[in-house]
Parts: C-alpha cells; sequence; structure tokens
C-alpha cells in the first residue's frame, strides 16, 4: 500500500479518518485508536498522573506515598489538599530511603452500645479486626466507633497511641450521656526513594475497584468503536473504511476478538474492515460481507 495524505489536512473543519492509502486497485480510509482501558482504569491512570506531579513539595525529590490497605482513586480535593499540605511538611525531613507520617485528620462519634458485658468497642472496618483491642483496659461497658472512611493505618506508635487516648476518651464521655464525638490522626507513609536522574514525583500506591476483565474490555471496545465510527460518518472517503484497534495488555486480541464477533451490524454501520494490532502482528478481526477488496482501475 501506498501512504496518502492526512485527511485532517484536506479536511480541517470535520472528522476526518487518519490517512488515505491505496494500492493502486484498493483504496482504504483509516484511523487507528488505542485500547488503554475502561472508564474506571482511566480515572486511575488521570489521576495518578495528576497526582504525581501536584503532590511534589517545593523541597523537590521522588518519593512513594503509602496509603491505607484498599484505597481508591481518584483522591477527592479536600483530601487532596491535605495530604498536599502534610507532603510539604514532611519531605525536608527526609534523606533519601528514608520513612516519615503524613497525618490525614479524622473524625467519627462513640455511641453506647451496652454499660454492662465485657469492653468491646467495634467500628466499621474489617481490616484490623484488632485495632481496637488495645484500648480495652481503659473502658467499661460496650460500643461502636462511628468511623466512615478509609482503612485504619498507623506508621508510628505515637500514632497509634494518641488514637487509643482519643477513642477511650470519648467512651468516657459517652458513659455520661453526652454525645461524644472523637477526632485523631491516621498516618501514610512517606519514602523518599533514590533519585539519581533528579526527577521530582509522587507516586501513590492505589487500586482501582474490582472489575470483570470481560466486562472491562467490553466497555472499552464499545467507546473506542464509537469514537471511530464518526470518523467515517460524513462520506464515503474511500473503498474500504478500515478501523484499527491497539491492543494493550488487559485488552489483548483475543478478548478484544470475541466481543467484536458479538457486535451487532448497526454497531458496525460505516466500518467495512476491523483489524487488531498486538506487538508486530495486524489480525483481521472483521470483514463486512459485502466490503469491496479490490477495484478495476
Amino acid at each position: 500500500m501506498v501512504d496518502g495524505p492526512a485527511l485532517d489536512d484536506l479536511y480541517p473543519s470535520e472528522p476526518t479518518p487518519e490517512v488515505l492509502v491505496g494500492d493502486g486497485r484498493t483504496t482504504a480510509a483509516i484511523e487507528v485508536k488505542r485500547l488503554t482501558g475502561d472508564s474506571v482504569l482511566q480515572a486511575y491512570k488521570e489521576s495518578i498522573f495528576s497526582l504525581h506531579r501536584s503532590l511534589v513539595p517545593s523541597c523537590g525529590g521522588y518519593y512513594w506515598l503509602n496509603p491505607p490497605v484498599d484505597f481508591r482513586l481518584p483522591m477527592e480535593l479536600a483530601l487532596r489538599r491535605q495530604v498536599k499540605k502534610e507532603i510539604e511538611r514532611v519531605a525536608p525531613t527526609l534523606a533519601e530511603g528514608e520513612s516519615g507520617p503524613v497525618r490525614i485528620r479524622r473524625e467519627g462519634h462513640i455511641s453506647l452500645i451496652s454499660e454492662s458485658g465485657p469492653p468491646h468497642i467495634h467500628c466499621l472496618h474489617h481490616h484490623y479486626g484488632d485495632v481496637l483491642r488495645p484500648p480495652l483496659d481503659r473502658v467499661t461497658g460496650q460500643f461502636f466507633l462511628v468511623d466512615e472512611g478509609l482503612e485504619h493505618s498507623f506508621v508510628t506508635n505515637e500514632g497509634r497511641e494518641a488514637f487509643y487516648d482519643a477513642v477511650a476518651a470519648a467512651c468516657q464521655v459517652c458513659l455520661g450521656g453526652a454525645f461524644a464525638p472523637v477526632v485523631w490522626y491516621e498516618e501514610w507513609e512517606l519514602t523518599r526513594a533514590d533519585n539519581d536522574d533528579g526527577e521530582a514525583g509522587v507516586e501513590v500506591i492505589a487500586c482501582t475497584e474490582a472489575r470483570d476483565v470481560r466486562a472491562s474490555v467490553a466497555e472499552c471496545v464499545y467507546t473506542v468503536l464509537e469514537k471511530g465510527r464518526k470518523k467515517f460518518d460524513a462520506r464515503r472517503w474511500a473503498d474500504l473504511h478500515v478501523l484499527v484497534f491497539e491492543t494493550s495488555a488487559l485488552a489483548s486480541a483475543q478478548r478484544v476478538g470475541d466481543v467484536v464477533a458479538n457486535l451487532e451490524p448497526g454497531e458496525l454501520e460505516g466500518i467495512d474492515l476491523i483489524l487488531l494490532a498486538e506487538d508486530d502482528s495486524v489480525i483481521q478481526c472483521h470483514l463486512l460481507p459485502n466490503a469491496i477488496l479490490y477495484t478495476e482501475t
């Protein structure tokens, strides 16, 4: 095939495929789309890249920030501001390879379950089932710490003991019949990494919610397919309208092929041929029965 002109240059005022090519018998208008993930993964990647730059302290350096177990991105704006302020405070105290606690303000309240029975404090979190066992020798009665939010996380003994003191004090207030708010500070570990190349950044260790791989790939394909179809709506650009999907680790050729095979004809309107580009291979994934492969010259 011989490369043709970039259609964006020829038709700057309307959506166009990327390029027009031909071999003397057949012409093809080609649009290439990369399958980088569904909406959840896209939001995660955008947040990771944004935090990498925006959380860098004024003293510079490269850091790893370790939030609580099962922390999810994107990070809410109020929390982001708090984290940024704390990194600015802690980062100048760290040499390369050292870690320190980033303090995150939390609040909740104590609710009385029973004044009798063995001492017990329950909370809404399950990862650290025994996190509230140590302060039990400081209270009498059974209580519920209402503390919606992230799993508990402490880096230092001082931070953990301060949490126990605050909870025990609030339990005593609750026994007296008064509303018992409690405020404490969780701790996230900030580590300054070796940084020979001088790059500045903050890497946040986080995950996304659990996703079914097939559903995730299908969502990604549908989204990219719709964007690709718009490039072929205006007119018939060539004998063949070709959409090329660049696969990825999540959206492999096999998984994408399975999704395309189950698409309805109406979902492929305007597209004659779908190719999958994986590594150095190009795989024909879809060809309309009436597509013209060769034309007389």
